[in-house]
């Protein structure tokens, strides 16, 4: 009998159910609802809105019913990290999670470190310092003197949040807990000590949970916390053999260049590259940097459109190509492109703050976010190796962003590495193996990857690199500009 699993994804920008369906050996791929997801501003502040999602995930679980029936074995939910949802005593979601892009948490770095000193943060967590961390936005209702935060009962996860409406149970996966820097993955529990020096309140934490776990059921369909964190399903997907060493980058809104540790790595050449020790699937450490993504390049195509320029995608990167390269250099990670807007001029502003000629034209500017990118994970990609002591002769890259041909060809010129995409949906398939495993479907998460090996291979593209020492010119002339 065909087996089928219900993947509920929700990124940054989009929502899906999809099942996967198991039948002699390979697994393939149904979409059965896709759904917009994006942050709504209310009153100066950018609230996620979760009844929107629920509605449509419950639309695609009785769509997923009514196709397959009985053949379905279960359901998981992965999201993106850092945010959550309060509860009241009697299990009432107290309002819309905020959007990790507002910006409450300006200024909360300083605040924690008048408690703590930074190096104290990361020897207890080993994450990466970015201002929209669970932490500083709990410091930030703490400072707010926040009604809801001083009068609830629980905070759960995203993913947590919608499976606890789908079953009635709270929990915290590890995967997606992780992300929030209240986790220590080495005693593998909350830094309760680290907490309540900052006035955290960790009464609020649900019980931790591992990734695999089933939570409960919704109608009688087991509902498995998966890996919560989109990125942990993205990196199970990751279709390496056995004894593989490569470095990972899922691609999306968001950009996250790492590698598959057994145990995490906090020392200080970690904390000042700023590096993250997030909790894998299946006992694993998924050390990495976050880098900003296809975020830039898909506010120029809103803003754009907006104007009455209605782009595709691949004429944007056509425009690039056409365009002259390495005339303009940006940093994709500055904090200027963090929040939604116009970011064309950000660019512009960028190149005129560091002594740069301008970009006028489209081409000029799509040329810059795409150099930009590249140079962004040839640099990441190297410190990588350092902090690790490993020779990743290979970056494997998945999800959405690994169809823009652009840019992974200018990911592997500009890293002088051999670049392997695919598979495109890897964190519903990440979501999906995880299942397998969770319901006793196949005994290992190596196991899991040879099935996506076999069952994605046609969506592999190789990548080798080009144009190595103009491109290693450029990456030190763009090391000047932000690395000094």
């Amino acid at each position: 009998m065909d087996k089928h699993y219900v993947a509920v994804d929700l990124g940054a920008s989009s929502g899906r159910t999809i099942v996967g369906t198991f039948k002699n050996g390979k697994l393939t791929l149904k979409e059965i609802n896709r759904f917009w997801n994006g942050p709504t501003e209310i009153n100066g502040r950018l609230f996620w809105d979760f009844v929107h999602l629920f509605r449509n995930i419950q639309e695609g679980i009785a769509l997923a019913k009514k196709e397959f029936g009985d053949g379905l074995v279960s359901m998981g939910i992965d999201t993106w990290g850092v945010d959550s949802g309060l509860f009241d005593s009697d299990g009432k979601l107290l309002g819309n999670p905020v959007n990790y892009r507002d910006s409450r948490t300006v200024g909360m770095f300083e605040k924690v470190f008048e408690k703590v000193p930074k190096e104290e943060v990361f020897a207890q967590t080993g994450v990466q310092f970015m201002e929209l961390n669970s932490f500083y936005q709990f410091m930030a209702m703490s400072m707010e003197n926040s009604v809801q935060y001083k009068t609830a009962d629980k905070m759960l996860f995203c993913p947590d949040l919608l499976s606890y409406w789908l079953t009635g149970k709270m929990v915290a996966e590890r995967t997606i807990a992780s992300t929030s820097q209240f986790y220590n993955p080495v005693t593998k529990d909350w830094a309760y000590g680290l907490l309540e020096k900052c006035g955290i309140r960790t009464d609020l934490f649900a019980e931790l949970v591992d990734p695999g776990t089933v939570v409960g059921d919704t109608d009688g369909l087991p509902v498995v916390a998966v890996g919560g964190h989109d990125t942990a399903c993205a990196f199970a997907a990751v279709p390496l053999a056995e004894g593989e060493h490569c470095a990972f980058l899922s691609s999306g809104t968001w950009s996250l260049l790492g590698t598959e540790l057994p145990e995490p790595v906090i020392n200080d050449d970690v904390l000042a590259a700023n590096f993250t020790n997030e909790v894998g699937v299946c006992d694993t450490i998924r050390f990495l940097k976050n880098l900003s993504g296809l975020w830039i390049i898909q506010e120029l195509r809103r803003s754009w459109k907006e104007q009455g320029f209605d782009y595709t995608w691949d004429e944007m990167a056509e425009m690039a190509l056409l365009s002259a390269p390495f005339e303009f250099f940006i940093d994709p990670s500055d904090e200027v492109f963090l929040a939604p807007g116009d970011m064309a001029a950000r660019i512009q502003e960028v190149c005129e703050r560091t002594d740069q000629k301008r970009p006028e034209d489209h081409g000029q500017i799509l040329r810059a976010a795409y150099e930009g990118l590249a140079l962004l994970y040839a640099d990441t990609y190297d410190t990588l190796e350092a902090l690790t002591g490993r020779q990743l002769d290979t970056l494997r890259i998945v999800g959405g962003g690994c169809q823009n041909k652009t840019l992974s060809q200018f990911a592997a010129d500009a890293a002088g590495r051999k670049v392997i995409t695919g598979p495109i949906e890897a964190t519903a398939i990440g979501n999906i193996i995880m299942q397998m495993l969770a319901m006793g479907d196949i005994a290992s998460l190596t196991e899991g990857r040879a099935i996506i090996r076999d069952s994605f291979a046609h969506e592999s593209k190789t990548y080798l690199p080009q144009d190595g020492k103009v491109w290693q010119d450029s990456l030190a002339i763009w090391r000047s500009y932000f690395k000094k």
